[in-house]
């Protein structure tokens, strides 16, 4: 990374962990993240996980006997946070001072589990709250029906927080279980940035990690993950249609990647692939965007996204439109006909690759973002200067093949969502 040193911090317990040392930055940022989401509903072949899981666990690692490992990081004058998607969950800290003393916290809070009846019936009536609150908000409702017919009869149909009825079953002992399956440092990126010392970060670390038991027992080997990699494909629904609280109606074109032939590593690649097409397709500067705001189709509500999760990969096209169908049809016919090839151009393509490594740069002046960067793409095997690499040698063709594949109507889904009428 340009100006920037990425080091391991070494260490007896072979905990993962790196540090990218910023100096010039008066604050210091750290993640921890697991190799573990919402997509991931299966404890062994016979026990399934409730929906929601992930998020729970996340909530409630916060929780220690007497305390909240939040109130640890504020004594030590450090902000923390946490999150979790469809297959990570993530805990990160900010704090100018303490460092390796934040660090310590935050080993504390993976390496600590505390479930009790009490605090776990506490969380689920604050999740309850929270899907209840998510399930008036239209953009919410677009996404998910839209998710739930584009990969029907698969763990992505679920909300990362579950459902009312699903968060029912979630108890201590289940939580614990999962814990155990899913935490360990096989399948865990710590990665510590800003104005950091790495000499300072090792001699702390191990003398911490030789005292503390719950994380020796946390390094202990666990039995192999069964992780969600793949999606179900069976056949998407077609199209569906629903109302929400809205002023306008919505629309939401889905189109999903059949990846059953790829590997983990090659999901980057595809990510970016599709971001540079879908750029040169729908962005600001394409023909056909220009094409749809002069029509009166699209505004600035127009919306698109790539979407990787290990090896699921697909594509959001949303917009608030007084002609919802003919958007959808518009769109879709453009993309399943092949009619962008003619449209988009190499000369295009270059300029559009310099402006994607720029916005890859640009984080480095945001050590949060380029730490939970560096964790999540070191999952996939790859390293931040590599991807900038693969990025400036994506050719048109490339993408041109990866259009083919993917911009198919047996591959696609659309949701409207018309204003209710109460």
């Amino acid at each position: 990374m340009d100006g920037l040193s990425s080091v391991p911090i070494n260490n007896q317990y072979h905990l993962p962990l790196r540090a990218i040392v910023n100096p010039d930055f008066a604050q210091s940022y750290a993640v921890a993240m697991v190799d573990f989401g919402a997509l991931d509903l299966q404890l062994n072949e016979r026990q399934a996980i409730p929906a929601g899981s992930a998020h729970f666990l996340e909530h409630k690692l916060f929780a220690k006997p007497g305390y909240d490992s939040s109130q640890k990081y504020a004594q030590l004058g450090a902000t923390s946070n946490a999150f979790t998607s469809y297959s990570k969950t993530a805990y990160l800290f900010k704090t100018v001072d303490h460092v390796a003393e934040s660090l310590q916290v935050l080993l504390d809070l993976i390496s600590q589990p505390y479930f009790t009846p009490e605090n776990v019936a506490r969380e689920r009536e604050i999740i309850t709250q929270e899907i209840q609150m998510y399930a008036d908000m239209p953009d919410w409702i677009l996404e998910q029906t839209t998710l739930n017919n584009l990969f029907p009869q698969d763990p992505i149909n679920y909300d990362i927080a579950g459902t009312e009825e699903s968060i029912k079953s979630i108890t201590p002992e289940g939580l614990m279980q999962i814990y155990h399956q899913y935490y360990s440092t096989a399948n865990l990126q710590i990665v510590l940035a800003g104005n950091v010392n790495p000499s300072q970060i090792e001699g702390q670390l191990d003398h911490y990690l030789e005292g503390n038991s719950d994380w020796q027992k946390f390094c202990q080997p666990r039995p192999q993950l069964r992780l969600q990699t793949y999606p179900h494909l069976a056949l998407p629904v077609t199209q569906a249609e629903i109302t929400g609280a809205s002023q306008r109606p919505h629309m939401m074109l889905g189109i999903r990647l059949d990846t059953e032939q790829e590997q983990l590593q090659t999901m980057i690649p595809r990510q970016n692939q599709l971001e540079l097409l879908l750029e040169l397709i729908l962005g600001d500067n394409s023909c056909f965007h220009q094409k749809l705001v002069d029509a009166g189709l699209i505004d600035d509500s127009f919306n698109y996204s790539v979407n990787i999760e290990r090896c699921y990969a697909y594509v959001l096209i949303s917009a608030e439109t007084d002609e919802a169908q003919k958007l959808a049809f518009q769109i879709s016919d453009y993309l399943f006909s092949g009619q962008y090839e003619t449209d988009i151009q190499a000369a295009d393509l270059e300029l559009l690759k310099k402006d994607s490594i720029g916005t890859y740069l640009f984080i480095q002046d945001y050590m949060e973002s380029l730490a939970v960067e560096t964790a999540e793409l070191a999952f996939y095997q790859w390293q931040l200067p590599e991807v900038l690499d693969l990025i400036n040698r994506i050719p048109l063709a490339d993408l041109l093949q990866l259009g083919r594949k993917i911009f198919q109507a047996k591959n696609s889904t659309v949701t409207y969502l018309n204003p209710r009428i109460d």
